[in-house]
């Protein structure tokens, strides 16, 4: 759905008639879809909803005309190699063609659902129905049709980006599903079919089944990372050249290469030093304006072309030289436009110094939840490695055992699939290490191919934030978004302002001086001034839609920063239940690896005493496995939701390293 609204959004009524079109025709064409989508647009204003209407309704009567020329042709040719039997086609027709009269607009209605050619277009035109007739009917279905789906699509607009959002996140998960249901049917029919008595063979059936599962709850729990960079502030510019030796990378380093290499910094700081300039230009409307010139001038001039016809008067006077050198200004004595421009430009240096301020504070938690990312990436290395060696032990034993007759062969090939299994987590965890820590090294602008590794552990560390309402007036008096937001509507009133002072007189004044001869020794100085007053009094109507303009920019910056106001409440609780429920996690998880590390080890002297079967040890690895994944994972956010609090009440760029309890 999202493809088809891109689609839409860029090329118009074109695609939308050219699907229905197609569809129409019989070809795999997503009418009904576009015709969804078309209706979205029209609830959004993207659109025109006679447009959406008339377009489909062209497309639809082309096609069944088409279909309808098909079934005459039919008809002309049966007619002519069945003479004898002309008077019955007649009576047949005739018959067709009452019938079609009865329940034509419903066959046609019904007809637009239907996927392929459309039969009833051509069993009217072999029925004989008139062109006018059929060009009615078919235009009232197809009408009917278009309308029932734009319907859809203006009312539903909101819920069906909601589904578009949901299976292009779902898609994949749904995917992997499928195959995975696909790949156990054809397995539990090859063993009955063929009766696998091979244990390898069930072994290797056994253990593709297993992974296809692991990948699909990995890609679930979205343990495959994403290369996708689209924020400026995952983005740097790559700084130096890399060295040979493995760096080590605190978050304190990481942190002060963002600041010189990162995009998003990079821009945001570039932004303000815009905004100066923008002052200082507005600064220089009420600055003189001073400029010194030397010039040497050498003319020769006809005295016709002045209209000076005198006996005494040569008609060409020159050439002639002259040298001058002199100082011109201009000066804008009083202005009230000028003045609120230049206030105006002053609130928005400001307002691009306070976004470059929080810029650095968005930045500090983008780049410590990469830095985070990476931590928890190493950490399920290390868990994965220990189920590896625990699968490889309890493998050995069993093989042993199956070895020395005094276990079955099932005892060992389940333990094998076990110890695939855990390799194939080893091997994603490893490539998830690799990717975040490139994510990590394009945030902060590490030198190509630099080799690093984390120096900061930054493990579980229990933090007693302030109250929710201290954190609120913390946060409304600490954010620089909320202070940027209030300097954009202080610039947007300034602007309103200078844009009704346009209409207000403007003292101005300029003059010169200079000293002009035949040559400077022979000069003599020279000068003028003059001021006056200028003043609007026509202007077509320019400065009433300038004001127009002006106040809408007023209203959208008020509207913004009471958005804002709101953000930064939300963003407050739910950093604070973030927090609440990662301390609950961490708690949780800890007591889970401390019993499923109790289960597995009092499994494996089951199995070993011989009292219980592999399956027991198998289940206890992957309940432990659970339990290390799941408490990794709640360390990792409760790490995230302190640095989001600091984000939240404006202090990470300063306190991050209190909030993440680093020493």
């Amino acid at each position: 759905m999202n493809i088809v609204l891109q689609f839409l959004l860029h090329y118009g009524v074109i695609v939308l008639f050219a699907g229905v079109l197609a569809q129409q025709l019989g070809l795999p064409a997503p009418g009904g879809t576009l015709l969804l989508a078309a209706g979205t647009l029209c609830s959004t204003g993207h659109m025109s909803l006679l447009a959406a209407i008339l377009a489909p309704l062209l497309a639809c009567l082309l096609a069944d005309g088409c279909w309808y020329q098909v079934g005459r042709l039919q008809v002309s040719k049966q007619t002519k190699l069945l003479q004898p039997a002309k008077s019955r086609l007649g009576d047949c027709a005739q018959n067709h063609a009452a019938h079609f009269g009865r329940h034509g607009y419903v066959a046609l209605l019904l007809s637009k659902f239907i996927p392929g050619p459309n039969m009833v277009s051509m069993l009217a035109g072999r029925a004989g129905i008139a062109r006018p007739r059929m060009v009615l009917l078919d235009a009232l279905a197809s009408t009917a049709w278009i309308c029932g789906y734009i319907a859809v699509g203006y009312e539903c607009s909101k819920q069906l980006q909601r589904v578009a959002d949901m299976s292009a996140h779902f898609g994949g998960i749904l995917l992997l599903v499928v195959l995975t249901s696909v790949v156990v049917i054809g397995v539990v029919k090859l063993v009955r079919r063929q009766r696998i008595n091979s244990p390898r063979r069930a072994a290797l059936a056994l253990s593709s089944v297993l992974l296809l599962s692991n990948a699909a709850a990995i890609a679930q729990s979205g343990g495959i990372s994403s290369l996708s960079l689209s924020s400026p502030l995952q983005r740097s510019v790559p700084g130096g050249t890399a060295s040979g030796d493995v760096m080590r990378l605190t978050l304190s380093d990481a942190l002060k290469m963002s600041l010189q290499y990162n995009l998003g910094g990079v821009e945001s700081g570039e932004n303000a030093r815009i905004a100066r300039g923008q002052r200082l230009v507005a600064l220089s409307k009420l600055l003189p304006d001073v400029s010194f010139g030397v010039s040497e001038n050498v003319n020769q001039t006809s005295m016709s072309t002045l209209g000076i016809k005198l006996p005494e008067i040569p008609s060409v006077v020159g050439p002639y030289s002259y040298s001058s050198a002199g100082i011109d200004f201009k000066q804008t004595l009083f202005s009230v436009e000028s003045i609120q421009r230049l206030r105006a430009a002053r609130s928005s240096e400001q307002a691009a110094q306070l976004s470059y301020q929080d810029t650095l504070d968005v930045l500090t938690l983008t780049v410590g939840n990469a830095y985070l990312q990476v931590l928890e990436a190493s950490a399920r290395i290390d868990a994965e490695d220990a189920q590896v060696r625990n699968a490889q032990a309890l493998y050995d034993h069993a093989r042993a055992e199956y070895e020395a007759g005094s276990a079955p062969r099932i005892d060992a090939t389940r333990t094998e699939v076990q110890l695939h299994s855990e390799q194939y987590n080893l091997s994603v965890a490893r490539n998830d290490l690799a990717i975040a820590k490139l994510q990590l090294a394009r945030a902060i602008g590490l030198p190509l191919d630099q080799a690093f590794e984390l120096a900061d552990n930054l493990p579980y560390a229990d933090l007693h934030p302030t109250t929710m309402e201290d954190a609120l007036k913390i946060a409304q008096h600490g954010r620089k978004d909320l202070r940027e937001a209030e300097e954009n509507v202080k610039a947007a009133g300034l602007s309103l302002s200078a844009t009704k002072a346009e209409r207000y007189p403007v003292l101005q004044a300029n003059g010169g001086y200079a000293d002009v001869g035949t040559t400077f020794g022979h000069s003599h100085g020279t000068f003028n001034f003059n001021a006056g007053v200028k003043m609007e009094v026509f202007t077509g109507g320019k400065i009433k839609g300038e004001i127009a303009q002006a106040e809408a920019s007023v209203r959208t910056r008020k509207a913004q920063a009471q958005d804002m106001v709101g953000e930064i409440d939300y963003e407050v609780r739910a950093a604070f239940l973030n927090l609440n429920a990662a301390k609950e996690q961490v708690e949780v998880g800890r007591l889970n690896v401390d019993l499923a590390n109790e289960n597995l080890s009092r499994s494996k002297d089951r199995f070993t005493s011989g009292v219980t079967d592999s399956v027991e040890v198998v289940q206890s690895e992957q309940a432990l496995a659970s339990a290390n994944n799941q408490y990794i994972a709640s360390v990792y956010n409760h790490n995230l939701a302190k640095l989001a609090i600091a984000r939240a009440l404006g202090v990470a760029r300063s306190g991050y390293s209190e909030y993440l309890g680093e020493k």
